[in-house]
């Protein structure tokens, strides 16, 4: 390759970009030639780039295998805050959230330990080993003596807690290894469960084998019917649950964040808070927009404060002033001589994966899986049709906390057999067949019913259908029909020929949830469909304090003595979808 098109390939990524695939290329190289037979020359062919692309970025083979270790315990050591954060106070939802985290594929994935025990095993890299990763370890053993520190003073358990600690570290470790020996035969959740069975014989009532953490079977199912079960009630508002729920399903979504026309300018940001972290997106430079986590790297302040605003020139935390530019480096740090000499290149904002899709800014904060254009594939042409990057917000964005597990909140917002009894306005707008359409393949659902002319129901459904205009961009079969595209687990787009909403449900912890909402159009100064926007925020808005009413009823009964499963029927498709989507994604409480 000339240096010409090697400059136009360098141009293509940022450069943080081009060192992540680098390394990535660095893990798949060790795993399948070992760390005495990698070579640059491996690696660059691996990432599909030159040998001089990689010693641009790294200056030796030694700078390479360091910073791929560097990343790889960096993530570690996330995941296990992240998982002990998110388990709550007691002491032992944090050990096996500790377990959990050891064995998450971002880690634990048969090709990270072949680069784990690799530097572990050959002499010549164990110095780099300890170096970089014995922290972490560190801090792992640490953590768990803390923990069971604490249950055996609650408990009034007489263990020896260094021997404790130190076992439950090294069964973690031989079980890593099980697996580089069993391939694709291991069974990660057994491990777990295994790890669950040694904390049992130290605290027995503590970690007794919960005969509550698996998801109805058949046998639960009401004897009078042959329909099938819903979630047990339990699975509503047990932590340990809810805090596997946020590990397995909901850290690895993706959460919608702004619309593209809240972040006209480079600068503009907006911040986003859920499941523990704190995050925002930020329009940079080159008009692009990416996502970091919201925390400084000096002492893990927020960098950026409010929903929304603009940085000018750089992003500044409140607390030391530590300054940052739009693409996350690390530029200047306060009284910098009354410091040792920083390595500014590696105390840069994290990133986190984003994506613009049909006008909206997306984040996850955990990687892997399909983008959400892939996910919502099947309605491109419908999405399309609304041009939503168009759009400008015509309500202020709101947030609302309700005491309701999100399950909870998504069953009734994924059905509409309730629809004559709990919205008789919104049923009177309803025209013929109710559209249910579940796709297991991208895990979405498309709901969606056409319009009457001459609707039953409320003064204001009436007047709706009356006032409603003609939409000139949308096809005919779109002018009278409201569409909802559901992107499990949290997200669902409500589509309208007048204007469009997102609803976005977040857990906030056992049995209560946050939700997210505003509402865009395009521009159009008819009366017409000024009157008409009005209107239609009326209904939904009926409609929203009728479902809420719903599920806090809901909630309360799933809670109680009385029920312990449902039954689903024909029209409750979509539920079964939803809740089976549920179990796939919580193997280890299945059975």
């Amino acid at each position: 390759m000339d240096d010409v098109l090697e400059s136009r390939v360098r141009a293509r990524l940022p450069q943080d970009a081009r060192r992540e695939q680098l390394i990535e290329a660095a893990i798949t190289a060790i795993a399948e030639h070992g760390l005495s037979n990698i070579t640059l020359s491996k690696v660059a062919s691996l990432a599909g780039l030159t040998a001089g692309m990689v010693n641009f970025h790294f200056k030796s083979k030694q700078e390479l295998l360091q910073a791929t270790l560097s990343r790889m315990a960096e993530t570690y050591r996330t995941l296990c805050e992240s998982a002990v954060a998110t388990a709550g106070r007691a002491p032992e939802a944090a050990l096996m959230a500790l377990i959990r985290a050891s064995f998450d594929p971002e880690v634990a994935s048969l090709e990270r330990l072949a680069v784990w025990y690799a530097f572990w095993g050959e002499s010549r890299a164990r110095d780099d080993y300890m170096a970089i990763v014995g922290t972490s370890d560190r801090a792992f053993y640490d953590a768990v003596h803390a923990l069971m520190a604490e249950l055996a003073e609650r408990t009034g358990a007489r263990i020896e807690l260094r021997a404790a600690a130190l076992g439950l570290c090294g069964l973690v470790d031989a079980l890593s290894q099980e697996a580089l020996v069993q391939h694709e035969a291991f069974d990660w959740d057994d491990a777990a469960d295994t790890c669950r069975r040694y904390l049992a014989n130290l605290f027995p009532a503590e970690f007794a084998a919960p005969a509550r953490l698996r998801l109805v079977a058949e046998e639960d199912a009401p004897a009078s019917s042959a329909l099938p079960a819903t979630l047990p009630g339990w699975t509503y508002a047990d932590p340990d649950f809810h805090a596997a729920e946020i590990e397995r399903i909901h850290r690895p979504a993706w959460h919608l964040v702004a619309h593209v026309s809240e972040l006209p300018n480079p600068g503009d940001y907006v911040t986003f808070e859920a499941l523990g972290e704190r995050a925002f997106v930020i329009r940079g430079e080159n008009g692009g927009i990416r996502a970091f986590h919201n925390v400084c790297r000096h002492r893990a302040h927020a960098v950026l404060e409010g929903r929304d605003g603009h940085c000018s020139g750089l992003i500044r935390c409140p607390y030391h002033a530590w300054c940052y530019a739009w693409d996350g480096r690390l530029r200047a740090v306060a009284a910098a001589k009354t410091f040792p000499e920083i390595e500014t290149s590696g105390l840069g904002l994290v990133p986190l994966d984003s994506e613009v899709f049909a006008g909206f800014v997306f984040l996850r904060f955990r990687g892997g899986g399909p983008s959400v254009a892939e996910r919502y594939a099947p309605y491109a042409a419908e999405l399309a049709a609304h041009r939503i990057e168009e759009m400008v917000p015509i309500a202020d964005y709101w947030i609302g906390g309700i005491d309701a597990d999100w399950k909870n909140v998504w069953d009734n917002y994924l059905e509409d057999y309730h629809f004559p009894t709990g919205h008789p306005g919104l049923f009177g707008l309803m025209s013929g067949a109710y559209d249910r359409e579940p796709d297991d393949e991208t895990r979405t659902i498309r709901l969606s019913h056409a319009l009457r002319r001459d609707p039953d129901g409320g003064w204001s459904t009436r007047a709706y259908a009356r006032a409603l205009p003609d939409v000139p961009h949308l096809p005919e079969a779109l002018q009278r029909r409201w569409t909802y595209l559901f992107l499990y687990p949290a997200v669902s787009l409500e589509l309208y020929p007048d204007m469009l909403d997102y609803f976005h449900i977040l857990p906030a912890g056992p049995g209560r949830s946050i939700l997210r909402w505003r509402a865009y159009a395009r521009p159009d100064d008819r009366r017409a469909m000024q009157v008409t926007r009005r209107l239609n925020l009326r209904v939904n808005n009926r409609v929203h304090d009728e479902d809420a009413a719903l599920i806090r009823s809901v909630q309360q009964g799933l809670a109680g003595s009385a029920y312990g499963a449902g039954v689903l029927g024909e029209k409750e498709i979509n539920l079964r979808a939803f809740q089976g989507w549920i179990r796939q994604d919580m193997p280890g409480m299945a059975l």
